[in-house]
Formats: structure tokens, C-alpha cells, sequence
């Protein structure tokens, strides 16, 4: 399916997988999209950063889904054994970043469905790159994905970030023909 995305575009649906996967999640969904748009350079995220965005204000806007997924660690039994978690997270967080303990992968949760919003960033996407005459799609065809449905949860979390939406496709436009 992925075969006519450039670069900047497959991984932006990588960080999204793991965006979702982090926030316990079972679908990616076009806010993880538009987080994964943020993390991976290209014209999308320098359109996003542009327009006043970063990865750790959006983050935050996003809904959290349940963070008990199987196998995650239980303090309580842990302390039974004489282990501390939470000191186990202070040193895993001092190794690894902070978070980390919880970013880690779960095994039968790597391969996320996409959620209908963001199936229809990509199909947006698509059709965006074919208007432009253009043959692959990148991360500007994503973003512009995004804006194109008035109902996604990315384009309500841009609206709540201060995005002035009109002026981030009208600036993303205008990148992508400087790009062509």
C-alpha cells in the first residue's frame, strides 16, 4: 500500500504507529498521524513548527486510551517480591529518557489498525498528490489529508494548538511548490 509514499512519509506512519502504541491506544488515528507528521522532518513538520506546534504540546492534547495493557508491570505485586518499581522507573528513565518503561513494546501490539480517520488522511493524501499531478505522496500530501476533513481528531487537536488552519494549507501549498 505504501509503495508510492516517499520516505518522510513512510516513517511518519511509523512514529504514528508508535504514538499510538504509547498512548494505549488500539487504532492509529489521524491525531497520531499528525504527530508522526511533527516528529519526522520534512515539509509537513516544517509547515507544523511554523505554525507554533511541537511534539510535546500536541502529545499532551491527545486522549490517553487505557494504560493497562497485558503484561504491563503491577507495582503491587512487584513489591511482594521485593522490587520497586517506581525505582525501576527512575533508573530505566535515567537510561533511557523519561517514559521509557512505558513506551516499551508489548508483544502483539506492534501491528496497530488504522482507525477510519486516519485511513482517510491517507486516502486524502493520495488524492491530493494525484490533483497535483504529482506521482508520489509525501508528508505535505499527508497533512493536507489532515485539513481536508473537518471532523478528524488531528484537526481539532491543530484547532486547539492556536493552528490557524487556513494559513497552515495555504503556507504547506506554497512549500510543496517550492519543493516541485
Amino acid at each position: 500500500m505504501f509503495e508510492r509514499f516517499e520516505p518522510d512519509a513512510r516513517q511518519a506512519v511509523t512514529h504514528a504507529r508508535q504514538e499510538a502504541g504509547w498512548a494505549g491506544q488500539d487504532k492509529i488515528r489521524s491525531e497520531h498521524m499528525l504527530l508522526g507528521l511533527l516528529r519526522e522532518p520534512g515539509l509537513a513538520a516544517d509547515a507544523l513548527v511554523a505554525a507554533g506546534l511541537d511534539v510535546e504540546s500536541v502529545r499532551r492534547q491527545i486522549p490517553q486510551g487505557s494504560r493497562y495493557l497485558p503484561g504491563e508491570l503491577d507495582g503491587d505485586a512487584l513489591a511482594t517480591l521485593g522490587i520497586d518499581l517506581d525505582a525501576v522507573r527512575r533508573a530505566t528513565d535515567a537510561a533511557f529518557g523519561p517514559g521509557a518503561i512505558d513506551r516499551a513494546r508489548v508483544p502483539g501490539r506492534s501491528r496497530l489498525p488504522f482507525a477510519d480517520d486516519a485511513k482517510q488522511t491517507l486516502v486524502g493524501a493520495v488524492r491530493e498528490a494525484q490533483h497535483q499531478g504529482q506521482r508520489t505522496i509525501s508528508s505535505a500530501h499527508m497533512l493536507l489529508g489532515i485539513l481536508d476533513q473537518p471532523g478528524s481528531g488531528a484537526l481539532t487537536v491543530l484547532r486547539q494548538s492556536g493552528a490557524d488552519v487556513p494559513a497552515l494549507r495555504a503556507d504547506l501549498l506554497r512549500r510543496l511548490a517550492a519543493a516541485a
